[in-house]
């Protein structure tokens, strides 16, 4: 049995591409493994990413492969705000600590660190910083790994070291600033 589904029942991710990874635009569909386009513009990137998902939807068929329902959009009206969220009680003893560390509630600590978090996650496909002609992408790690180095005497030719007690461990928390 043929799917029906078209294009514009699938959300489309767009992302400026580095240089390094020839610029445009890439353009990804979530919802459908693998199918993705890219193009110089952003709305190249989303003809070609509706043509790649006319594609992905037609070998689908062919193969006799089951088609990921499409996704409907939702505004932020959808949405009431509110959470319920259970964690283990040793989290939630180190959260109300460190909320009453920097004065505020937990809910307003844990909005931070989820807005951190996402901006974390955004950040690295859309924030561009030039440094001496040079594009940069900061992360949470890259800052705490700075904050470090001025810290602690920073050896450079320990890089390597360092880099695999990062990589390695877990950390309960992290004062950022």
């Amino acid at each position: 049995m043929k799917s029906e589904f078209k294009e514009r029942d699938y959300k489309i991710e767009i992302s400026k591409l580095s240089n390094e990874d020839g610029g445009g635009y890439l353009a990804v569909v979530p919802a459908l493994a693998g199918c993705m386009s890219d193009g110089e513009t952003v709305e190249e990137a989303l003809v070609n990413a509706k043509d790649a998902i006319k594609c992905w939807i037609e070998t689908a068929n062919e193969l006799g492969r089951a088609i990921p329902e499409g996704q409907e959009y939702k505004s932020d009206d959808d949405y009431s705000g509110k959470l319920s969220l259970r964690i283990p009680k040793s989290l939630h003893k180190k959260i109300a600590e460190q909320a009453e560390k920097e004065g505020t509630s937990i809910n307003q600590l844990i909005t931070m660190y989820v807005s951190m978090g996402i901006g974390n996650e955004f950040g690295k496909n859309k924030v561009e910083i030039m440094v001496n002609n040079q594009l940069q992408i900061p992360t949470i790690e890259n800052i705490v790994f700075e904050k470090w180095k001025k810290s602690n005497n920073y050896d450079f030719g320990q890089s390597n070291r360092i880099a695999n007690y990062f990589d390695n461990n877990t950390f309960d928390s992290v004062d950022l600033f």
